[in-house]
């Protein structure tokens, strides 16, 4: 046999003999009484997903093919409806919240359930002529977490002239305004 076989072969049979020893002998402790023992149990992993993000967020009068129609920044009472168009990514199983404030008061909050990280959704609040003033949007996570937020003025529309000549006072009695100076042109002589 070969001096490396026999050396291989020796070691071999001294692992199994120091493991043999090791299983025969009694077992032998070196905690401390279970009493005065505190273990602490690691900790379960977390959920991993991503925080979902806003890649569009605007206000605007219409949604058409999950589309926004325009954008808006001001509105007129003339509009009765404003729509909140968002655009989500990683927000999949997450709760995404539009809370709707006017002139800094919440007065609505809808729920939304995005099913594919990339999702677009909206919301829309019906507008009451007399509710002048700045709209907000705020977009929460599902841990309320402002992700975005969004306002636009809701404004008076102006008067046309048909409205106007009915707002304007009538006054009995008063002097009849005198016509605009008319203004004549002579063409230019050839």
């Amino acid at each position: 046999m070969s001096k490396t076989l026999l050396i291989t072969l020796a070691t071999s049979l001294l692992m199994v003999s120091a493991f043999t020893r090791a299983q025969s002998a009694p077992a032998t402790s070196t905690a401390m009484p279970a009493a005065s023992v505190t273990t602490a149990m690691p900790a379960a992993p977390a959920a991993t997903h991503k925080p979902p993000m806003v890649t569009q967020a605007q206000f605007t009068t219409g949604v058409s093919n999950r589309e926004p129609a325009d954008a808006v920044s001001s509105l007129d009472n003339s509009h009765d409806q404003v729509f909140f168009f968002t655009a989500l990514k990683d927000a999949a199983g997450q709760t995404i919240t539009h809370r709707w404030e006017f002139n800094g008061k919440t007065v609505a909050e809808v729920n939304l359930q995005p099913k594919a990280n990339h999702w677009r959704t909206w919301s829309s609040k019906i507008l009451m002529p007399d509710q002048i003033g700045t709209w907000t949007v705020q977009v929460l996570d599902d841990s309320g977490k402002v992700l975005m937020s969004k306002s636009f003025d809701y404004t008076r529309a102006p008067v046309s002239g048909s409205e106007a000549a009915h707002k304007q006072p009538v006054m009995q009695n008063a002097p009849t305004p005198a016509a605009p100076a008319e203004t004549k042109t002579t063409p230019p002589s050839l």
